[in-house]
């Protein structure tokens, strides 16, 4: 979703845009209801919220805002649904979909109305489901229309967001080396270590098709190649302003093409302690914006020192971030994530069978002035980050989510793999990207 963040950092300025990862469909999605009404809401609000599919996290500022706008993608011949629970004391409010446009310039949007759904009660909730019909993914924003023709006044609880695609459960991969590369610390060159990263996708990923891993220089890239020399240790957002190089998206033709990226550079310069970047629900396998993942085959420490990661640990990182592309938040919210999604309403990843740790969170309350960093990259200024090693005294070892591989924390305890509440999140996700 980088190019989403992308569009709505140049059209606010510095207006604050903050970008906050099961469901099994029974019955059939059926297409918008007839169009009752003529008024048009439009958003008012500057979108402050976007939501994602399948997500299963508290959404307290979604609910807040539905009315008067909040955003999302759309994927062609994408089926969804957005429900929420039914206000015995109010009528259902009609739920109007908008796309959104931006000028030339990216300094304004525009929206045009192009859905208009009445909501069906089922179980005591209000439902309205939909089907993508446009060409290619779009931004689209909510609003709902109340009585008398005015923005609904009801409350929004237990937003869901559900969608499911027509799309493969396979994909590809690209490794796009960029700048120097060494090898890793424990002596493994790029195509070790791609074989490693295939055969460790393939274990993490069950239910998911990993076919192919290609690998790709960035100097010999077509169009950009000459900006990326080989002879020297590539810093991500140092060497250039953009720390997710999505300029190398889609490098290459055919299989290559509608691959997942994933651009190895030596370090990433943004933030110590960062071994990777990711966006939750990246949602493009086209090349361009929003289908990189960023990883570092050395870790930032301070302004002089780096370490020089072993395979395991580049491997790992790209395990947990691909996780993030496809839809999955931390199992439990650090204080980072707060600052970098703007939301402050889910603690914890919201999947069933998922834990989460309240020492993550006792240590983000207690150290206020020294945030870990986080790895879920926004294309927006973030407050000053500090790493610190004082989360040791919480012996996060003990977190009862430490083995789970979308822990926020590198610890001693062995990583066990996703859940299936969790896989089935991916692969729902998955289903909804054209490759």
């Amino acid at each position: 979703m980088e190019w989403v963040k992308s569009s709505f950092k140049r059209v606010f300025g510095m207006k604050k845009v903050f970008f906050v990862c099961v469901f099994f469909f029974v019955a059939t999605f059926i297409g918008c209801s007839p169009e009752k009404k003529d008024v048009t809401l439009s958003p008012d609000n500057g979108l402050p919220f976007f939501f994602f599919p399948n997500d299963q996290a508290a959404q307290d500022s979604v609910e807040a805002n539905l009315a008067y706008g909040t955003y999302f993608t759309v994927h062609p011949q994408g089926r969804y649904k957005i429900s929420f629970d039914a206000n015995p004391t109010q009528s259902a409010p009609f739920l109007q979909l908008h796309r959104i446009s931006f000028n030339e310039e990216g300094t304004r949007y525009t929206s045009r109305r192009v859905r208009n759904l009445e909501a069906t009660e089922i179980n005591g909730r209000w439902e309205y489901s939909f089907i993508c019909e446009e060409s290619d993914i779009a931004i689209w924003a909510t609003t709902l229309l109340g009585e008398h023709d005015v923005y609904y006044s009801g409350r929004v609880d237990h937003f869901s967001f559900e969608g499911e695609g027509p799309y493969s459960n396979s994909f590809n991969l690209n490794l796009i080396i960029t700048g120097s590369f060494e090898g890793t610390a424990d002596g493994l060159d790029e195509e070790d270590l791609a074989t490693e990263l295939l055969a460790s996708l393939r274990k993490a990923y069950q239910g998911i098709l990993i076919d192919t891993i290609f690998i790709r220089y960035a100097e010999y890239h077509p169009v950009v190649g000459h900006l990326f020399p080989k002879d020297e240790p590539w810093l991500a957002g140092t060497s250039s302003e953009n720390v997710m190089l999505d300029e190398l998206g889609g490098f290459g033709t055919g299989d290559t093409y509608n691959a997942l990226d994933l651009v190895l550079v030596h370090r990433i310069d943004k933030s110590t302690g960062i071994l990777g970047y990711s966006s939750i629900f990246s949602a493009n396998l086209g090349g361009g914006i929003g289908s990189t993942i960023v990883l570092g085959s050395h870790m930032k420490i301070t302004s002089t020192e780096e370490s020089w990661l072993n395979a395991d640990e580049i491997i790992g990182t790209a395990v947990h971030e691909i996780g993030h592309f496809f839809g999955l938040r931390h199992t439990t919210t650090t204080n980072a994530d707060f600052t970098a999604l703007g939301d402050y309403s889910s603690y914890e990843d919201g999947i069933e069978d998922t834990d989460w740790c309240s020492s993550v969170l006792a240590y983000a309350s207690a150290k206020k002035k020294s945030v870990l960093s986080t790895d879920i990259y926004v294309r927006r200024p973030l407050a000053p980050k500090i790493y610190t090693e004082e989360a040791a005294s919480y012996n996060l070892d003990n977190c009862p989510d430490a083995s789970n591989i979308m822990f926020p924390f590198v610890t001693e305890v062995p990583i066990e793999g996703f859940t299936e509440g969790q896989l089935q999140i991916i692969s729902k996700n998955l289903s909804l990207i054209p490759h």
